[in-house]
């Protein structure tokens, strides 16, 4: 086991839970291994934790207390994360959310009666047997690793995918609320299925009365577009991604609805349409980790924006949402207020929507909240 020393004053923020330590806040190290304990530089204890040789993360908070990270551990772990879920309308869910869980490089998923995971640390990659055993005590189908992200090599890890446990038959039929949903969760985006939308899917619905138009970019498999079609709008999903197109019209028809769906460039779709609107969906995939790629994720809000305000009847709503930590609730509504001022058009700001339940966000880690979904409606 390692033992780290902190440099002076670093111990304040561990203190006030946030839970990584960058490598040049590092006074000292000794001892070998993946597991470390966690002092400041006067020799009191803050934490345990793992210790990554490669990134520049160089030790994650597992424990606040000194306790074994064995098995046990992640048992506990499990189950107070599965109590901190309790009433999810879902048999699809995330169990663990990193940090958020005090598991730091680790994502577990449910889906059904499996689970798969993303390994997003060197520590945890060498830990992976003790958290395949505490997962095997929920009897679990199968257990699928989606570890396949460009991220893996800030770890010193390559990206890997493939069955660790028991058997997958891919797609995997869930149920969410009255809804069924197939997912590929060996080749869907993020872990198969946008989990954490699940609460906005419902929001979005709830604002249609039968018979509106709604336009569902970036619509992936159908969510958003499922919840729609149930309350007798006319849908239009579009989405760049012909195997996600096919398994939306698969959900569609899975829960006996209409839609449409066409492959296209969400921004060359707004663009082109003559068809105006009640409703338009915009949920972008967006990964902003340096400040150029957060500059045009900003650019992408703004554009999604305009055309969408273009497009929208008197009354009608445009739902925008970013996934990315580094652009702030406040940030995209300067984004949408800029564009509405720019074609003319006066809007409220009706809700400002963050994640479920089941991605907590942790305010003395503000990395954990990144889901932000504005619900603007065009008044003149």
């Amino acid at each position: 086991m390692k033992r780290i020393i902190l440099k002076p004053g670093k111990e304040k923020k561990i203190k006030h839970f946030y839970p990584w330590v960058f490598r040049d806040e590092i006074l000292s190290q000794e001892g070998e291994g993946v597991i470390a304990s966690l002092y400041s530089s006067d020799g009191e204890f803050l934490a345990k934790g793992t210790y990554s040789p490669h990134s520049r993360i160089a030790f994650r908070v597992l424990s606040y207390e000194d306790e074994p990270i064995d098995e046990g551990f992640f048992r506990k772990r499990f189950s107070q994360a599965l109590a901190l879920r309790e009433g999810i309308p879902s048999d699809a869910y995330r169990l663990a959310f990193s940090e958020s869980d005090l598991l730091s490089g680790l994502i577990v998923d449910r889906y059904a009666e499996g689970f798969v995971i993303q390994v997003r640390s060197y520590p945890m990659e060498v830990l992976k047997e003790r958290v395949l055993s505490a997962l095997s005590d929920f009897s679990p189908r199968f257990i699928y690793e989606r570890s396949d992200f460009k991220g893996r090599s800030e770890e010193g890890l390559e990206p890997f995918s493939g069955l660790l446990m028991g058997e997958l038959e891919n797609p995997v039929l869930i149920h969410e609320r009255e809804f069924k949903f197939l997912v590929d969760v060996k080749g869907g985006l993020k872990t198969g299925f946008y989990l954490d939308q699940r609460d906005n899917r419902a929001y979005v619905a709830g604002l249609l009365r039968g018979g509106e138009r709604v336009l569902d970019l970036f619509c992936y498999t159908g969510g958003f577009s499922v919840y729609c079609a149930s309350r007798g709008a006319r849908v239009v999903g579009v989405d760049v991604n012909e195997s996600a197109l096919e398994l939306a019209r698969q959900n569609v028809r899975l829960n006996n609805l209409s839609a449409e769906f066409v492959r296209a460039n969400a921004f060359d779709f707004l663009e082109s349409t003559n068809e105006t609107y009640d409703l338009i969906i915009a949920d972008p995939p967006a990964i902003a980790k340096t400040k150029r790629e957060k500059e045009s994720v900003l650019w992408a809000i703004w554009k999604l924006a305009h055309r969408s305000f273009l497009k929208l009847k008197r009354f009608g709503r445009l739902f925008i949402c970013s996934c990315t930590y580094q652009i702030s609730a406040q940030e995209m509504i300067r984004q949408v207020r800029l564009a509405s001022t720019d074609v003319r058009r006066r809007i409220l700001i009706k809700e400002v929507n963050l994640q479920p339940q089941d991605h907590p966000f942790v305010p003395t880690f503000p990395e954990s909240l990144y889901l932000k979904c504005l619900d603007a409606v065009v008044i003149d």
